[in-house]
């Protein structure tokens, strides 16, 4: 069996940790890009609900006054 020195094993241990934290890194970025994307989505909802609220509001006012 080939025997590893200190040395060694210390960077393959250390270059194992970094490849783990760099893809827990793009989990992480992956995971804020799809929340952006949904922050759009229900943003962009909410502003034609704005609309919709004031045209019923404007016709309610019309209507009734």
């Amino acid at each position: 069996m080939m025997k590893i020195n200190r040395s060694k094993l210390v960077a393959i241990i250390t270059g194992f940790i970094s490849i783990l934290i760099c893809i827990a890194y793009l989990l992480l970025i992956t995971v804020f890009d799809f929340r952006t994307f949904l922050n759009e989505k229900i943003i962009s909802l909410s502003e034609n609900m704005a609309v919709i609220f004031l045209e019923i509001h404007n016709l309610f006012l019309v209507l009734f006054y």
